[in-house]
């Protein structure tokens, strides 16, 4: 959690340069984020984070040599404070689900406005948790409705 007045330190992970270079410079405008570092691939970010020492990690949800689920697990492990922030172009509820089992705080998809984003960080450097509204629905619907079960592995238990 940031402390008042703390400039809010985010680190990016995309595999795309021109989109770090657009998520820096969207953060740029705002006086109480400062981004600390940034990385392509999964490896260099696992090395990088826990020396930059982010509040955040803004973590690109697939990368070629992993993903920012398989990222933020990993950091969440060794650096708990670290909120994990994935930002992916995939609307995919099993990523969903991974990133929350992961111990990421948000999830939002990449067609999400610049300000949106900005509020996002903020709201994950305060402890709080976040989803994008669209697949809000789709966690409740299925924590309501609870585990569904593989009919394969139902034949097996007869």
């Amino acid at each position: 959690m940031v402390a008042v007045m703390e400039k809010i330190r985010v680190f990016v992970l995309d595999d795309h340069e021109i989109v770090r270079n657009g998520l820096r410079q969207t953060l740029a405008r705002h006086d109480d984020i400062e981004v600390v570092g940034e990385a392509g691939l999964a490896a260099e970010a696992l090395r990088r984070i826990p020396a930059l020492h982010p509040h955040v990690a803004v973590l690109d949800g697939r990368l070629p040599d992993g993903s920012g689920i398989d990222v933020c697990r990993e950091i969440r492990s060794a650096l708990p404070g670290v909120a994990c922030l994935i930002l992916t172009s995939y609307d995919d509820d099993e990523a969903l689900f991974s990133a929350i089992m992961a111990g990421a705080a948000g999830y939002v998809l990449k067609e999400i406005r610049g300000n949106d984003l900005v509020g996002a960080i903020r709201t994950v450097a305060s402890g709080q948790s976040l989803l994008a509204p669209s697949v809000t629905r789709r966690v409740l619907e299925r924590l309501r409705d609870g585990p569904h079960e593989d009919p394969a592995m139902a034949t097996l238990n007869q």
